[in-house]
């Protein structure tokens, strides 16, 4: 029997945890002034008015500052840093579990109420409050005053015995502790080492909270990501480990992974890596977001899958989506692909069907995919080395690759040749029948080549001129990876069609589709259907990564925290002799590595990789570690401290190689 009747939460540092973002903004602003924002002094403040910063400020510089207009500054920077931030994870999951047992709920913070709507918003937490109480400003009512609290108990009519606290500093936990409510400690980044003992409990994350045992007055203490993997069961030698593994087709890593979240994954023996290449690139909202965990369970419990021949409301509201966000003249959705390799191969035929022409061009250093097809498609040799029998009209031409020129040209002079004499290639290498010409807007696998300004635009003049349809792989590169929604939007060329994957699924769930203009419609369904093509349960997981990624300033932070990290590693690139070129737009980048001479030099490219694991990363390579690219992609989500502490890594790295 439950002897709660409300749960009152914090909101800034317990709901969602902006701390770290916002001591960066109030840092810089100390910093103009030539003095540093101490972590300690913040933290002792975390949870008050935050103008006491301005006293600090004044004492170190022994003048009066402009109180508003500092204020202001920061509220520019938050703004900023802020944007892709969601709700902490495991929130989402708590929040439904007190709905379910029908306990009220509110909201009590330091904030200003305009603050807490806006970024209850964009986590995602907007609904659902019976009480919002916020200090405004006054320094009277806010915490650790228990002012707050007690307007929240009044307006719901309990008493305070009635009522259990979140919070995640001293001053929540002495408001909350001074209105005679129970306290749950949930420290964040910023808060994790201060004193929080007057709670009567503390969790290290919502994901550890037993609501069932907190409201029955019997809570479980659980341990943080980093202690449950250190915990987790290890297969004895000769055990169950490695029975399995005497099956495997191929060996899998020795790394065992027992779970992630954020940018973060956890391994067994509780060692954490920082991915940077967030799950294959599979993870654009990184591991077990709150959110996409939420909508999967609650889709699982009414349909996981049925035949894609029926109607589902996921299913028609994610088409509706795709076709909102994508480029104006791609107005067609197919979603019954099952992979990405899948969506190529299946966009190739149609563009077959409607041109009725047989052949395909594709990039140098393309990559479309594991199909017998698309690795006929693809560029480098070596993958198509083992197989006697390869899609018939495949027609490889060099990459836009500046760096490395085929035609060992200049930008500013080559009058782009490697677009000019695809003309060549098609009249004399080809059956003269092109029906389409396939390529990554920015290549995936192939080394991060990011064609020059004008390149995409000349190759879709060329392909209308010559009746050819533009395809454009943008599996890797799509929804949000580039800063922009798609690399079409980045680059400003729409294709005339465009697949799509990866990405989409936010947390990991698979899925795949195409994007075509009305004109290529009507191929049957039974040439491009796949057996789990328009799954509903990923379908929901991608209506919820469209959402996401749509809030307001979530794509601004890719494109911002994006070029802090380029700018970052283009700075470590200069003092270390064997990184060439750092390249990337948003969170899509590549650093190229090289022998003393200056050739590539992937035997050191995969050393990088190897050794990155023992610096806590987790570093893929260029072409299958054929390429000299180190790939850094790491989730969208990623926040400027996220980021710092991949770069920190990352220059250790290198330092201890160089």
């Amino acid at each position: 029997m439950k002897d709660v009747d409300a749960i009152l939460f914090d909101f800034d540092g317990t709901l969602w945890d902006p701390e770290a973002e916002i001591f960066r903004a109030h840092a810089e602003t100390f910093l103009e002034f030539g003095h540093r924002l101490p972590a300690e002094v913040w933290s002792s403040l975390v949870g008050t008015i935050g103008s006491d910063l301005w006293t600090q400020l004044e004492r170190v510089t022994g003048c009066t500052v402009d109180r508003r207009e500092l204020q202001e500054r920061v509220h520019r920077r938050q703004r900023r840093l802020l944007g892709g931030l969601s709700g902490r994870p495991g929130v989402h999951r708590v929040l439904g579990a007190v709905d379910a047992l029908g306990i009220s709920r509110g909201i009590v913070s330091n904030s200003t109420r305009e603050w807490v709507t806006r970024y209850a918003r964009q986590c995602g937490l907007a609904d659902g409050w019976s009480t919002v109480q916020c200090a405004d400003g006054d320094r009277a009512s806010a915490k650790p005053e228990p002012n707050l609290y007690v307007a929240a108990l009044a307006s719901l009519g309990i008493p305070a015995e009635r009522a259990v606290a979140f919070e995640d500093s001293p001053s929540g936990v002495r408001a909350a502790k001074r209105a005679g409510i129970r306290c749950v400690a949930i420290p964040n980044s910023m808060t994790a080492a201060l004193d929080l003992h007057e709670a009567d409990l503390r969790f290290e994350s919502f994901e550890q909270v037993d609501l069932p045992g907190i409201i029955g007055g019997k809570p479980m203490r659980q341990a943080s990501p980093a202690a449950r993997a250190a915990a987790a069961p290890k297969s004895p030698p000769g055990g169950d480990a490695a029975a399995a593994l005497q099956h495997y087709y191929y060996l899998p890593d020795d790394l065992r992974v027992v779970g992630g979240e954020g940018v973060h994954l956890y391994a067994d023996d509780g060692r954490r890596f920082l991915d940077c290449s967030s799950g294959t690139f599979n993870l654009s909202l990184g591991y077990a977001h709150p959110e996409i965990v939420e909508v999967v369970r609650e889709q699982a419990g009414r349909l996981i899958h049925v035949t894609s021949k029926f109607q589902t409301e996921p299913l028609n509201a994610l088409v509706a989506k795709l076709a909102e966000v994508s480029p104006a003249n791609l107005t067609r959705v197919h979603l019954k692909s099952a992979s990405g390799s899948d969506a190529n191969e299946s966009a190739v035929k149609i563009a077959q069907v409607h041109t009725g022409k047989s052949d395909v061009v594709t990039l140098f250093r393309g990559h479309l995919g594991q199909t017998l097809g698309m690795i006929g498609a693809s560029g480098a040799a070596f993958r198509r080395t083992p197989f006697p029998s390869h899609l018939p009209g495949v027609v490889h031409v060099p990459d836009p690759h500046c760096l490395r020129c085929f035609y060992r040209q200049e930008r500013a002079t080559c009058g782009l040749l490697c677009v000019e004499r695809i003309n060549d290639f098609i009249d004399y290498a080809s059956t003269g029948r092109v029906a389409c010409v396939v390529l990554e807007p920015i290549s995936g696998n192939g080394g991060n080549v990011i064609p020059p300004d004008g390149y995409l635009e000349a190759l879709k003049k060329l392909c209308e001129e010559r009746g050819i349809v533009l395809v454009f792989d943008e599996i890797q590169t799509g929804f949000g990876r580039t800063g922009r929604m798609f690399a079409a939007d980045h680059f400003g060329v729409a294709p005339h069609m465009m697949t799509f994957g990866k990405g989409l699924g936010g947390a990991g769930m698979p899925i795949a589709g195409i994007l075509t203009e009305e004109r290529l419609t009507g191929v049957e369904g039974h040439h491009i259907n796949s057996t789990f093509g328009g799954n509903v349960l990923a379908a929901a997981a991608a209506l919820k990564t469209l959402e996401i990624i749509g809030r307001p300033g979530f794509l601004e932070n890719v494109r911002d925290v994006g070029a802090y990290v380029l700018g970052r590693l283009r700075d470590l690139a200069a003092r270390v002799p064997f990184v060439q070129e750092v390249r990337g737009v948003g969170l899509m980048i590549g650093i190229d590595v090289v022998d003393r001479d200056g050739r590539p030099d992937p035997r050191l490219t995969n050393h990088l990789a190897e050794l990155g694991m023992d610096h806590g990363l987790l570093l893929r390579t260029s072409l299958y570690g054929h390429g000299n690219v180190l790939k850094v992609r790491p989730a969208l989500i990623m926040t400027r401290q996220e980021a710092d502490e991949m770069c920190d890594l990352l220059e250790r790295l290198f330092l201890s190689v160089s």
